[in-house]
């Protein structure tokens, strides 16, 4: 796969990043690109001179330039056709060109993406887009149609996990928008496709990328979780599209053919409860929401 380069963007966690690109060496994958926003230490001096069977690219950016910048800089440096997007604690799978031959196969594909694999389950944040008035719904359209493209199953969605392969034109088209330091980029990225390209995006449930959850050190948990910064993000992203507030629904993968349907249907009956609610009442509610997503550790979505 000489048209498909790996792009990953580090602060800390140099300890992950080896072994991200450990797992690539099963792979035919030649080209890594490494946006790196923190302090060049030893060990990532070591990792970054190590010899590998790819051509290793490292991009040193400012100290804690953000997400959007760091991916907005791989691809500013990308020669390749295709991109594949993931995080230092996500190992490659070997059938990682399954998702190269299904962008050729669906040329109106913007990316493809896998699962993740967390202890012995499957699991990822997709979900589909919509909005009811000035409120941005995060949540999963209740039919889902399981495609197949190069013999392997594809479904649709309108956001898709860090483990996802780009085309070039996609990213051509709208790219991360290099303001946000921590939180909404990726939001950003799958709004700014829905409003602006004709793109499409897809998941393919057989292509599983091991995921090993790494907290970090401190520092990286206060800058993860720092309140100051995610509030920064979202109050960018809100004014940026001229929404109100997002209200999350079923935002994770859930398997087309095993949905409950007494589920979807309390679910349905609690976001059409909300939204008619006046937004007086359901911003203090989200927002709520979000301090309590942070206050359990749980990254930004």
């Amino acid at each position: 796969m000489q048209d498909v380069a790996l792009g990953v963007k580090i602060f800390k966690r140099s300890n992950q990043l080896r072994g991200l690109l450990q797992s690539i060496k099963s792979t035919e994958i030649e080209k890594v690109y490494i946006a790196d926003d923190g302090d060049i230490t030893e060990d990532k001096e070591s990792i970054y001179q190590d010899n590998y069977q790819f051509d290793l690219t490292v991009i040193d950016l400012n100290y804690d330039a953000g997400l959007g910048y760091g991916r907005s800089e791989i691809f500013k440096k990308l020669d390749e056709e295709y991109l594949l997007i993931v995080d230092t604690d996500h190992r490659i799978p070997e059938n990682i060109s399954v998702l190269y031959n299904q962008l050729i196969e669906r040329p109106d594909m913007g990316g493809i993406s896998g699962l993740l694999l967390e202890d012995g389950s499957m699991t990822a944040v997709c979900h589909d887009l919509y909005e009811n008035g000035k409120i941005l719904i995060r949540d999963t359209r209740d039919e889902k149609v399981v495609e197949e493209a190069h013999g392997y199953p594809l479904v649709e969605y309108d956001f898709l996990p860090n483990i996802t392969m780009f085309r070039r034109e996609c990213l051509e088209d709208y790219c991360w928008d290099p303001e946000y330091v921590i939180g909404k980029e990726h939001i950003d990225f799958y709004i700014g496709h829905m409003k602006q390209t004709d793109w499409n995006f897809g998941v393919n449930p057989n292509v599983l990328f091991d995921h090993y959850p790494d907290s970090g050190d401190e520092e990286y948990k206060m800058n993860r979780g720092n309140v100051k910064k995610l509030d920064r993000s979202k109050e960018y992203f809100l004014r940026k599209w001229g929404y109100k507030n997002i209200f999350l629904g079923q935002t994770r993968w859930r398997n087309p053919s095993n949905t409950d349907p007494h589920d979807r249907i309390k679910r349905e009956i609690l976001k059409k409860s909300f939204t008619k609610l006046p937004p007086s009442v359901q911003n203090p509610i989200l927002d709520i929401r979000d301090r309590m997503r942070i206050k359990k550790g749980k990254g930004p979505i």
